[in-house]
């Protein structure tokens, strides 16, 4: 193994003063540290004016000129000089100092801008992947794609102030190495609480993954200890050396794909997102220069993909440092209900009466009504069987597509070849009460939070959707493990923790109701035929919305016994719904 490369994290210890910074500098070279680190940075170009904390980051800052004395001075007395760098100004002031050697945080993985800069003038760069999904770490990669190995260093960990020893994740590496490979070296940044003895475990448990670099923040005085003292344990000590076993154990976590809360707090709270550069005007073409990366206090939308929306026109005028999200620009969004004739506990429900006409056709009549969708195309299977099912829904004049039996994935991506959908909205022939209101709604969630995935399970089965992101199934498609089990697409998403940016619709608390009115056996039929019965005597045959459904049950909790002890199906059996991540790494950095 080849020696570790030991970097001492300045930070913002010097409290503002520059004589401070140097001091630090020079005593954690003298200590031993193989480099040191700055933070450069300006307040404008790390979050937007109105964030809380501008002020704080503003007086911590220096002047370009003050940092030119910094890191002059640092240069020649410290065997290497790491600088991170938040924006383009801040590498330029580090690069005209003599740095060449940067990090990039977590928070601008996906600053097209600065990375682009940065992997021109960079000779080595490390790359912040806290609170990171593996599509976003993959964006920042594919800009150094053409630097050898030992040039690009991805380093695990993140700061909570101080983060929890359990929060601390170091099976994460093992993920990373497992989806990037030899694409680059690995390295740790520790930020346990200095008084806890695992300040110092933590970091050498992570020499087991083979790391090329380990970070560690410094301070100026620590007591002297005896020599060999770390080696030698007295019995009470060799207790609480097995309890410090333990709490390692815990370290690694069980779900590397996934984020803890207090990661997830530290991803919302941390993530730059893309704001508007100007003041611009309803209509204008979006460019590339018109969006910068900055932090925005309170929002919980995902960041969003700067492609998403370069190239669009903006629906409504917006202001300098406006959030700027996916329905700020046209968005296609297009329902997919799936359905076929074959059925194994109520052969032939599409065509069952349902308030008077076809089952299927009841549930295309309330797609119809929504009022977001560009599009409706029923998808089905080539069978023979299902020739009817195609011709009475093209009878109505909506599109169908006929594609394969058991890969209901491909089913849907076929009926979007060659078009340019954004957003998907899958709706099962089971649920023929799909309220198109919320589907309207979960459209603007999902663009206005910049989701990849939203269900709307809170509603009452039956009467609900999901959406996702066309580039999402596409990966989903090419990077499953097995897509043999994509009849239960959901948990494609579910299963793969928090790599995909999802959420779930906030539903009336009058409709959260744990009702099953899903269309699959002789009971359903029975409980949803009684309320749809009820709507034709009231002459709401398909214009029935949830508050009707919600009176209707209260009304009749009889009905809802008919079908409770129906039990739902589960997961397929011998399905894995797991994501080759190294390989969707791989297409998204060749891309």
């Amino acid at each position: 193994m080849a020696q570790i490369e030991i970097i001492a994290e300045i930070a913002n210890a010097h409290q503002g003063q520059p004589e401070t910074a140097l001091e630090l500098a020079l005593q954690c070279a003298r200590s031993g540290a193989d480099a040191v680190k700055f933070q450069v940075y300006t307040a404008e170009e790390l979050l937007v004016s109105s964030h809380p904390r501008f002020e704080h980051f503003k007086k911590q800052s220096f002047p370009a000129a003050t940092w030119e004395d910094i890191l002059g001075k640092a240069i020649e007395a410290c065997p290497s000089v790491y600088c991170d760098v938040f924006g383009t100004a801040s590498l330029k002031v580090a690069h005209s100092a003599g740095v060449r050697k940067f990090k990039i945080h977590s928070s601008d993985l996906g600053n097209d801008h600065l990375l682009k800069l940065t992997a021109q003038l960079s000779d080595k760069t490390l790359l912040s992947a806290g609170g990171a999904t593996v599509p976003e770490i993959s964006h920042a990669l594919s800009f150094f794609s053409g630097m050898e190995k030992g040039k690009v260093i991805l380093m695990h960990g993140y700061q909570s102030f101080p983060t929890k020893v359990e929060d601390s994740s170091l099976e994460r590496i093992d993920f990373l190495k497992s989806v990037f490979g030899d694409r680059c070296e690995y390295g740790y940044m520790d930020h346990v609480d200095g008084d806890d003895p695992f300040a110092m475990i933590l970091p050498l448990m992570a020499v087991r993954d083979d790391v090329t670099t380990i970070e560690k923040h410094v301070t100026l005085d620590r007591a002297a200890r005896g020599i060999d003292y770390y080696s030698s344990l007295e019995p009470e000590e060799f207790g609480r050396f097995v309890t410090l076993v333990r709490r390692a154990e815990s370290a690694y976590g069980t779900q590397p794909h996934s984020f803890t809360a207090s990661e997830k707090k530290y991803r919302t709270t941390m993530k730059k997102h893309w704001v508007a550069a100007r003041d611009m005007d309803a209509g204008e073409l979006l460019q590339g220069k018109d969006l910068v990366m900055k932090r925005v206090d309170g929002v919980d939308a995902a960041p969003l993909k700067l492609a998403q929306v370069v190239g669009r026109r903006l629906l409504n005028a917006c202001e300098k440092d406006q959030l700027i999200r996916r329905n700020d620009v046209r968005q296609t969004v297009w329902a997919l209900p799936v359905a076929r004739f074959s059925s194994s506990r109520l052969p032939g429900k599409a065509l069952i009466d349902a308030g008077g006409m076809p089952a299927l056709v009841h549930l295309m009549k309330r797609l119809k009504q929504s009022k977001r969708l560009d599009n409706i195309v029923f998808c089905t299977t080539r069978q023979p069987e299902d020739d009817q099912l195609a011709t009475l829904i093209g009878d109505m004049g909506i599109d169908v597509h006929r594609g394969q039996t058991d890969d209901v994935l491909a089913r849907m991506l076929g009926a979007i070849k060659g078009h340019e959908v954004d957003v998907i909205v899958r709706i099962t022939g089971d649920d023929i009460l799909v309220d198109p209101d919320y589907i309207d709604q979960g459209i603007e969630y999902h663009l206005g939070n910049n989701f990849e995935y939203t269900d709307l399970k809170d509603l009452p089965s039956g009467t609900e959707g999901e959406l996702f992101d066309a580039r999402l199934l596409q990966d989903i498609k090419d990077n499953s493990n097995d897509s043999s089990g994509t009849e239960y697409l959901t948990f494609y998403v579910t299963r793969n923790g928090d790599q995909f940016a999802r959420g779930s619709l906030p539903v009336d608390p009058a409709h959260l109701h744990d009702w099953r009115l899903t269309l699959d056996t002789t009971e359903d039929y029975e409980v949803i035929g009684s309320f749809l019965n009820a709507m034709r005597e009231q002459g709401k045959q398909i214009d029935y919305r949830l508050d009707d459904i919600v009176d209707f049950f209260t009304r009749h909790p009889e009905q809802l016994a008919i079908n409770a002890k129906v039990r739902q199906r589960t997961d397929p059996p011998n399905v894995d719904a797991t994501i080759n991540w190294r390989k969707l790494a791989a297409a998204i950095i060749s891309d």
